[in-house]
Formats: C-alpha cells, structure tokens, sequence
C-alpha cells in the first residue's frame, strides 16, 4: 500500500529481500518504491482507477497496469469501470495490461481478454474456495451475496480507524452497519471511538458478517458454493470455447 510506504520503506524492503518475482504497489506514492523493486530486479505491478493513476503508473515506469474497475472488491477507486479502463490502458501503453474488477465467470475472462487484456486478476471467487482461509460464515456471506448486494464505502474504515485515504474506498457485502452508516459518514465519524473499533474488531474476530466488512466485489453474484480452487479455475478456463466460438461467428 503506497500510503504506507511513504512514511516507511522497511516493509518493501524486506519483502524484497526475499527475492519475489513481482511486488505491486498500489494507493499512494509509487515512484520511490517502483524505483528501489526495479534496482533489485524484481517487476512492479499497480492498481489504476483512473486516467490519473495511469500517468502515474506510466511516469514510473510501471511494468505492469492492473485496472481495477469500481466493480472489484476491496479498497480501491470507484471511479472507472473495468472495461473502461481496460480501453483507456491498451489504448495508451505497449505494457502488459491486467483486467480486474467483477470477473468471475469464463465469460468474463473471455470479454477481458477480447478487449486487450494480457491476463485477469480475479479475487472475489477465490473468496470461498475450499482452500480459502476465511470463515465459514463469510464463506456464506459472499455465496448468498448477489450483483446489487454490495456497497462501495468508507464506513468500515472510520469505523475501524485505519488510515486509508479518502479517494480509497472500499467495496464489502452490504450488512446491518453498512445500512446504518455508508449514508452517514459524518455521523459515523464523531461517533468512532475505541469502543467501537474493539466492537469491529471482536466482530471480525467471531466472523459476524453483519457488523464485520467482509470484502468483495459484485462478481460474489457468481459465487453459488464453496468449490475447490482447482474447480474454479477450470470454470474460468472455459474463456477458451467461448472465444473460439465467437471468432467463428464474426469470422
């Protein structure tokens, strides 16, 4: 998180020091980070939400663009869809560009890749991947969750005092706090407190998916079940007949 990294780089550096193949550095301050990744040999990847973050990727000399569209999960912008993006980016750079926001079906990698993507970042349906280390509870959550049952917030931020700026909100499950608050962020902010944060906190702790942000895009409307990682994957490479399909019918 590059927010982070401008008050202290021992966090990359150590994880540099481990010798990672690619590190992407996102939300804030990119140019020193990419710098000292690319002095190390390793690659850099970074989030954009917008025009802006694409200059910015590009000014650093970024090796690969992610665009995240508001769709996705988690913190990010909500000002650009994915497809959007994705125009924007392999209009106005020769890098690999990675599509990422409300993917979840074949269907989806399918569209990614038509429009130019070298490769998708999917994260909502490994949510409750057999594998997964979330909770059951969550697990539940994300599969009952449909396309209209999330809510781009800041309120579980407030709510939890974590530092994030404002332009990076985040995309979670609509719950009870959810309801009660993304409408109301002043209120929400004079009512913070540290009994509040220990509430979210202990909220998180017994996987109570009504008062804890449980993180994820609209592509959790695809997610039905729990399904070994594998399973899921073999879904998503079904991308492969529909494109084929498609190159015959406007062929």
């Amino acid at each position: 998180m590059g927010w982070a990294l401008e008050q202290d780089m021992g966090p990359l550096q150590a994880f540099l020091n481990e010798r990672p193949s690619l590190v992407c550095i996102s939300f804030g301050e990119v140019g020193r980070p990419a710098a000292l990744a690319r002095e190390s040999g390793v690659l850099t990847a970074m989030q954009i939400g917008n025009a802006q973050d694409l200059q910015r990727a590009q000014d650093a000399d970024i090796d690969i663009i992610i665009c995240r569209g508001g769709e996705g999960g988690g913190h990010g912008r909500n000002e650009a869809g994915t497809l959007a993006l994705l125009q924007l980016a392999v209009n106005a750079t020769d890098k690999p560009v990675v599509a990422a926001g409300g993917i979840g079906t074949a269907r989806g990698v399918a569209a990614a890749l038509a429009g130019g993507a070298q490769a998708v970042w999917v994260g909502t349906r490994f949510i409750t991947a057999a594998e997964a280390s979330g909770h059951a509870r969550f697990k539940d959550a994300v599969n009952a969750a449909g396309l209209d049952d999330t809510v781009y917030t800041r309120a579980f931020d407030i709510a939890q005092q974590l530092p994030w700026a404002p332009e990076f909100g985040g995309r979670a499950l609509a719950n009870e706090f959810s309801r009660r608050w993304a409408g109301d962020l002043s209120g929400l902010e004079d009512h913070a407190d540290a009994a509040l944060r220990e509430r979210m906190k202990q909220a998180r702790a017994d996987a109570d998916p009504q008062i804890a942000p449980v993180y994820a895009g609209q592509a959790a409307a695809f997610s039905i079940r729990v399904q070994p990682a594998a399973q899921i994957m073999e879904e998503l490479c079904g991308f492969r007949e529909l494109l084929a399909d498609a190159a015959r019918r406007f062929a």
